[in-house]
């Protein structure tokens, strides 16, 4: 009986391996392209401040804007 309970196997499809679960790695902005980050990257570079600096600037700026009304 405890054999037969081991070689059950699980609903569902198998998990993937790794290394193949996602074509873009999780970054701070969710996923995007190897490109697209490489572009925000250089744009935080060049205005002299971290990524978070930079991006949450942005975003709190256009929030502001937009809940103005």
């Amino acid at each position: 009986m405890d054999e037969d309970k081991h070689e059950r196997k699980r609903p569902g499809r198998p998990p993937k391996p790794a290394g193949e679960k996602f074509s873009t790695p999780a970054r701070q902005l969710g996923r995007v392209s190897d490109e697209d980050w490489q572009l925000l990257q250089k744009a935080a570079e060049t205005a002299g401040k971290t990524f978070t600096q930079w991006a949450l600037d942005i975003l709190l700026r256009n929030a502001r804007r937009q809940t103005k009304g």
